[in-house]
């Protein structure tokens, strides 16, 4: 099996996440890694025994020669990478957000379309075990018809002087919580349960220091007839700061109901009997494996051909939802998606 070598762009927070879990894939490696600040380009390199670090993309490409590129930038700066890798036939990992806005998004996703260049957004939610878990659980059909679906996101570090100390730039986003956090249960509902119909929002912002949004309720409708309420809250208390599962879920059916808490751990309800909790194998690494499992996924569909989950244009529905959200507050009306 040819192993298919990649760079990094990126060496911030995540890039560590992805590093980390690039180390678990199979059938890839990393050989080099850009940041606009070489210095960081090193640190992240020596940590991970990567030959190349640089501040220059044309160097990097032209010392590994790279199979794939994995962009693990802010938003702002994606679409000049993804030009970089497209006009030279690179296929792209992108992390989300795809771009800025929505039209940025749709003119990068179209970009590699034009030239036939394979394009998966990061969107690693839906990888973490226990939602890769709960959706084999849901195709048994033990739980029967499902009605409902109920997640708490209680990440408890949005609060006081210095909020977000891990991202401390958060505070300074315009749009938070929607834009940056809560795409991912847009993404991973759209997973589990299939297309979303329309959106009920309403936002605040409880930080003072914070300029975008901090607390959201969304309310789905589904296609396929469920409801769905996403609560979700940075400021309020936690024992745990970001605990792994980022809060809670309660997915309610006409058999059963299934409880996910915040650590991973998955409990099933079955109609005439108690909860019992549904011991299963949480992969390692960061946040149920998640990192991992799409970075695999990736380079498998890589080899396979096959069409990634989180392809380009299929990622840019997911994203519509947050817009959507923004429209719903802005107005107090439901929005159609």
């Amino acid at each position: 099996m040819k192993t298919r070598k990649g760079i990094t762009i990126g060496a911030g927070h995540f890039a560590n996440i992805q590093m980390e879990a690039w180390s678990r894939v199979n059938g890839a490696e990393i050989g080099g890694i850009v940041s606009l600040h070489k210095e960081d380009a090193i640190r992240l390199s020596e940590r991970f025994g990567i030959a190349h670090a640089s501040n220059s993309l044309d160097e990097m490409i032209a010392w590994v020669k790279p199979d794939f590129m994995d962009i693990c930038t802010p938003p702002d700066s994606h679409f000049y990478y993804v030009k970089q890798a497209a006009n030279r036939g690179i296929p792209v990992l992108c992390q989300k957000q795809v771009a800025p806005t929505q039209e940025e998004s749709r003119e990068l996703v179209q970009y590699c379309t034009d030239r036939n260049v394979p394009i998966m957004i990061n969107e690693n939610w839906r990888w973490s075990g226990w939602y890769r878990e709960i959706k084999r659980i849901i195709s048994t059909g033990v739980l029967g018809r499902l009605f409902h679906v109920y997640s708490a996101m209680r990440t408890g570090d949005g609060y006081g002087e210095s909020p977000y100390p891990l991202q401390p730039y958060f505070k300074d986003m315009d749009k938070l919580l929607l834009y940056e956090t809560a795409v991912h249960w847009f993404d991973t509902y759209r997973y589990l349960f299939g297309e979303i119909q329309s959106v009920y929002c309403q936002k605040r912002t409880w930080n003072p220091v914070v300029k975008g949004e901090d607390a959201v309720i969304v309310q789905f409708d589904f296609r396929n007839g469920m409801t769905g309420v996403l609560d979700a809250n940075r400021v309020v208390y936690t024992e745990i700061e970001r605990p792994p599962a980022y809060g809670w879920m309660i997915l309610e059916g006409e058999q059963g109901k299934l409880r996910l808490d915040e650590h991973g751990r998955i409990y099933v309800t079955l109609r005439g009997s108690v909860e019992q909790e549904h011991r299963y194998t949480i992969p390692e690494g960061w946040n149920g494996g998640c990192a991992t499992g799409a970075q695999q996924h990736f380079i498998d569909c890589l080899r396979s051909g096959a069409p990634f989950e989180t392809e380009g244009e299929v990622y840019l529905t997911s994203q519509r939802i947050v817009y959507a959200c923004y429209e719903s507050a802005e107005h107090r009306k439901v929005v159609e998606i």
